[in-house]
Parts: structure tokens; sequence; C-alpha cells
């Protein structure tokens, strides 16, 4: 297995072992005495530093009852990118993994305001796709929600939000379901993790360049920029295209408006967005 490694892949991989640790009952204790092994490896393990082989890791799945086709899908995902790039199609695993454990989140998405900041009716407004069962919007409207827990846990992250006016401009769910996304949004703003600026429609055609973007920074390891796409998902730590996304976001920083200007025009646009009673 080749030492040069994603550090978002060998995290991911660190998780899924643990998982497995897990389901079969064991501490981090009885596996690393049924292993040989020190506590402290199976640590590193399962934290994403140790040092990951092909034998190591198939026989710590053996010694947690891994049967081989499981034992195959987990080593494929210790063979997977080796030059900076991963790509998930089902990523919400990977994602809340780094949601969770990051220090600031920087985001950005140009046509719909970011999954979590937006309420349950806008979330449901904006899953509702032709083909999706109602069993199945309800399962992703649900863990949407779950995911916001990580605006307001213990020691949360610091978040900050570039919302473009054009996101906000486009009534997903109609007038009442917007009035009601508008208000949570200038709630968030009021909380001392959260930054939420508005890129106004001045601020030229530079916005659509960048797509949705989110670069999550930790203290421990570097940073990962997370790309959504309705096909595949990216996650990101190549050097050279963190640069440019940094660079994206800092030129969003220098369009957008400041905090008090943006609270100012998230409450003109829930007022816009709460006709008269007779109106509705």
């Amino acid at each position: 297995m080749p030492s040069k490694s994603s550090d978002a892949r060998r995290r991911e991989l660190g998780a899924e072992l643990r998982r497995r640790r897990e389901r079969a009952g064991l501490t981090g204790v009885d596996l690393a005495r049924r292993l040989g092994w020190a506590q402290s490896t199976v640590s590193r393990f399962e934290a994403g530093t140790g040092s990951f082989t092909e034998v190591n890791v198939t026989t710590y799945l053996a010694h947690c009852g891994v049967g081989a086709p499981e034992a195959a899908r987990v080593l494929r995902l210790a063979r997977e990118t080796e030059d900076g790039y991963l790509v998930r199609r089902q990523s919400l695993r990977t994602l809340i993994l780094h949601e969770t454990t990051a220090q600031r989140i920087t985001a950005t998405s140009p046509l719909l305001v970011p999954g979590l900041l937006q309420t349950e009716d806008y979330a449901q407004a904006v899953i509702r796709l032709p083909g999706r069962s109602e069993a199945e919007i309800g399962s992703r409207v649900a863990i949407r929600m779950e995911r916001q827990q990580v605006l307001r846990g213990w020691n949360p992250a610091k978040f900050t939000y570039f919302l473009y006016e054009a996101a906000l401009r486009c009534p997903f769910g109609g007038n009442r379901v917007m009035n009601e996304q508008m208000l949570h949004l200038g709630f968030l703003a009021d909380r001392p993790n959260i930054t939420i600026r508005v890129v106004p429609f001045a601020a030229g055609q530079f916005a659509a360049i960048g797509g949705n973007v989110t670069l999550m920074e930790f203290t421990e390891h570097g940073p990962v920029a997370y790309l959504e796409s309705p096909l595949a998902d990216l996650f990101v730590e190549n050097r050279e295209a963190l640069t440019k996304y940094r660079g994206y976001l800092n030129q969003l920083a220098n369009d957008a408006l400041g905090e008090r200007q943006s609270r100012e025009l998230l409450a003109r646009f829930a007022s816009e967005y709460d006709p008269p009673e007779g109106a509705r």
C-alpha cells in the first residue's frame, strides 16, 4: 500500500475501523489484546494517524469478525486516492465527520441557502425533486436537521457564510417558507460563532465562477475543501487547489456586505416575503 496518503481518506478509514470494533462489542483494550498491539496503536489507527498496510488493516478487521466482502470494501477505501482528491458519491458520513471536528468552516453557495442554515420547510422545498419518494425526502430532511447540531454544540466551530443575493431571492417553497428562512438566518447571524454576509448582485459575475465551496480547517491536520454537486461530491486536500479556493473565498470577503448591512438586508427580505394577510 503506498506510503503517501490523503489525510481525509485516512480519517475516514480510521472512523470505519472504529465502527467495526464497536459493532463487534470490543473496547480498544480488548482489541489491542487480541491483536497483540499496544492500545495506543489501536487509538492511532482509529484516529487516522496509524501506519495503514493491507496486512494490518486486514488483521484488524479479522479480529473484529468482519467478513471477506465487507473487508474488501474497507480495503478499497484504504487504497483510494493518493493525490489529495477524494471523490464520494455517497459522502454524507465523510462530510459529517469533517463538520464535527473542524475548528473553522467557511462556505458559500450561489443558488441555495447552505444546508446547515436551512429551515425544515426550506429544506423540504429544495430536496423535493421528481422521482423522490416522500420517505426519501423525509429521511434527507431529518438528516439535514440533525447535522445542524454542529452549529450549537459544545465549543462549536467558527462558521462564516457568504450568501448570494440570488439565493435569497429565489423563492423556494413560496413566500411563507422564505419569510421564515430569512428570519432564521437573522437569528443565526446573532450567534457569536456564526458570521453571515450577503454577496450583492453588484459584486458582478465573479460569484458564479467558484460554485459551492466549503473550506474546513482543523487544529490537528490540514484543511479540506468540500465541493458539492448533484452526481458526486469532492473532498480536496491538494495544496494548489486549496490555494485557489481560499483565494475565491477571500475575494468574496472583499465583495460581501458587512455583518450589520447583511442583517439589515435579511430583515428587509423577510418583510418582502411577508405580504399583507389578504394577499397570501
